[in-house]
């Protein structure tokens, strides 16, 4: 394939037009109030989840989906390219925040490990629900009738609902150096993500070219940026859940405490 694409070419498993996708619209809400439903249907069930006999297979298929997910995303790039007929993997590794959050994710929710659980509460949360929020700055070229629609949202609603199933059924709870955990991830993940999008210019990797006001151009100094702000948030995510959560514990009776 090269620059003459033709939209609609490849069916299903193809993309059209820029503008294909419309923010907030229906095709834009329904994703996230299926999500919110199924969140919503694990807490008024979550005592016979708890209890339930498959409940490790049930999370064990949760997590096969990611799996699928972020597997169906490579095996589409290989099939039809991105939407410049680019082919290139280099492009496209795995060295994005809501990457970051599925991958941990897939084994956070199979083996309960308090730290992964502590990433994806801050990693997931955050960059996975801005993604949700605002998918134009990346899903552009794919409405309801591509495979791509599905991907993206499944992609990012899926590490969330694994995350908010985690805190519901199985009680856990971030804690206070989880912050620094999950700031210490990105920042690890920041050095390949650097030198990657210095060497494939088209590239973004952890959103170092978003073009941004008042940001500079210098990439390490973006990631600096990157990374002190990753920090704020993640402090502030912070109070908001300790402040929910005293709210919830007192009018609701909900546990405080972690069952890990």
């Amino acid at each position: 394939m090269s620059g003459d694409y033709t939209y609609y070419e490849d069916g299903f498993f193809g993309f059209g037009p820029p503008g294909t996708f419309k923010p907030y619209t229906m095709m834009h809400f329904m994703p996230l109030l299926i999500c919110i439903a199924l969140v919503f249907l694990v807490w008024k069930k979550r005592g016979s989840i708890r209890n339930m006999k498959g409940e490790t297979h049930l999370r064990y298929m949760l997590s096969f989906f990611m799996f699928l997910m972020e597997f169906g995303f490579y095996v589409r790039l290989l099939y039809v390219g991105n939407t410049n007929g680019d082919f290139t993997m280099m492009t496209k590794l795995p060295l994005q925040v809501c990457d970051i959050g599925m991958i941990t994710c897939m084994f956070m929710i199979t083996s309960k490990f308090p730290a992964l659980f502590g990433i994806n509460f801050f990693v997931t949360l955050f960059g996975a629900t801005l993604a949700c929020i605002i998918p134009q700055t990346v899903l552009t070229e794919a409405d309801p009738s591509y495979f791509r629609y599905y991907q993206y949202f499944g992609e990012h609603l899926l590490p969330i609902f694994g995350t908010l199933y985690m805190i519901i059924v199985h009680r856990m709870r971030p804690r206070y150096r989880d912050i620094w955990i999950a700031s210490g991830a990105l920042f690890v993940m920041l050095i390949p993500a650097i030198k990657m999008t210095e060497a494939f210019p088209p590239a973004s990797y952890m959103f170092l070219r978003l073009k941004m006001p008042l940001f500079p151009e210098n990439l390490y100094q973006r990631a600096a940026i990157f990374t002190i702000s990753v920090i704020i948030i993640f402090h502030l995510m912070w109070l908001i859940w300790n402040a929910f959560l005293t709210v919830i514990g007192k009018y609701h009776g909900y546990p405080l405490t972690q069952n890990r």
